[in-house]
């Protein structure tokens, strides 16, 4: 009997620094961000330092809505201008 496996998740990379400029941009804290993304607030501080790289599509999509962008490839790690 073959035992199934769950799909993998594809990762979207993140630029940190376009996160944390867009969020400050916009007047949202770290803490209401994570809230509204339902996310701990080490998380989004990691994601803005480059110590995490990468977030779930899931995350992604809460981000753009949050930080209002409508640019897919606004926060990607591979798009983004430093």
């Amino acid at each position: 009997m073959r035992t199934r496996r769950a799909r993998p998740t594809t990762a979207v990379p993140i630029n940190g620094a376009a996160l944390r400029r867009i969020r400050i941009d916009r007047g949202i804290e770290v803490a209401e961000l994570a809230r509204r993304i339902q996310v701990s607030r080490p998380y989004i501080s990691k994601l803005e330092l480059g110590h995490s790289k990468r977030v779930s599509p899931t995350v992604h999509k809460a981000l753009l809505q949050v930080l209002q962008l409508t640019d897919r490839d606004a926060l990607r790690a591979d798009t983004a201008a430093a």
